[in-house]
């Protein structure tokens, strides 16, 4: 099976860079509803003319997923494959059920890397799939899609891609928030480690807090997960003053 016309939906910083790497193979269209985004774009098109591609990728935030796959259901065909590429896989993945037509294929994804992290290129980075409703054919052409531009294509379940994301990006990208809200930054006097840190940290705040909010409330095991870390750094901070405290203590 061969895809040659994408429908992309949502050109913001993600969807931006993932044109370009659509583009150079695939005729592609582009959609966002902020139409000053598409100034001067050869590919900008009508939400209908986007979305009647045979493969449309929904480049928007979780929150807006319910919204726009309602908008799209009507004019969607038989045999279309819709493509998310949202940090949860939950949530959206129960949207596209609920709202999108059955006669549709549906397929889940998660690049686990941003506008910043590939910069310099793709290839070697990974992406998570969730095969929720394709057809074998359709989900192949994908995947060696994604495997032919380097990425690493790890296939896994909604549930356990939210389970081990929860401990992972939404975590650092709270860490990132918290040191945000302090208005910390690199030091000039620092060991390379936390100088690689803070540079990690840096790149994750040019990220929306859109998209913060929305990892953190869409993603079922992140209440949890930061639960659980704010009390271990608590219990480790009052360790630390107990400890201070016995030593400071008269004998």
């Amino acid at each position: 099976m061969k895809i040659e016309k994408v429908g992309l939906v949502g050109y913001g910083r993600f969807g931006r860079m993932a044109s370009g790497y659509l583009q150079k193979s695939k005729e592609l269209l582009v959609y966002d509803r902020e139409p000053q985004r598409l100034q001067g774009l050869a590919q900008a098109a009508t939400f209908a003319d986007t979305v009647s591609a045979p493969l449309i990728v929904l480049s928007v935030p979780t929150s807006e997923m319910a919204a726009v796959c309602k908008q799209m259901a009507p004019l969607l065909r038989e045999g279309q494959i819709v493509v998310d590429t949202c940090s949860v896989k939950e949530k959206p993945i129960t949207e596209m059920l609920a709202h999108l037509p059955e006669s549709v294929q549906l397929l889940g994804t998660h690049p686990l890397f941003g506008p910043d992290s590939g910069e310099q290129g793709i290839g070697g980075l990974k992406i998570a799939l969730c095969p929720v409703r394709i057809e074998r054919a359709a989900y192949e052409a994908v995947r060696d899609y994604l495997k032919r531009l380097g990425l690493m294509v790890m296939e896994t379940t909604p549930q356990e891609h939210d389970r081990q994301i929860a401990r992972s990006q939404a975590i650092f990208h709270l860490i990132a928030q918290t040191i945000k809200e302090l208005q910390w930054t690199g030091q000039a006097i620092s060991t390379p480690g936390p100088e690689g840190f803070y540079r990690l940290i840096e790149s994750v705040q040019h990220d929306t807090d859109q998209l913060f909010f929305d990892m953190e409330r869409g993603n079922p095991y992140a209440a949890d997960c930061r639960d659980q870390f704010i009390r271990a750094m608590t219990k480790i901070h009052e360790d630390l003053l107990e400890n201070l405290e016995n030593r400071l203590a008269p004998g």
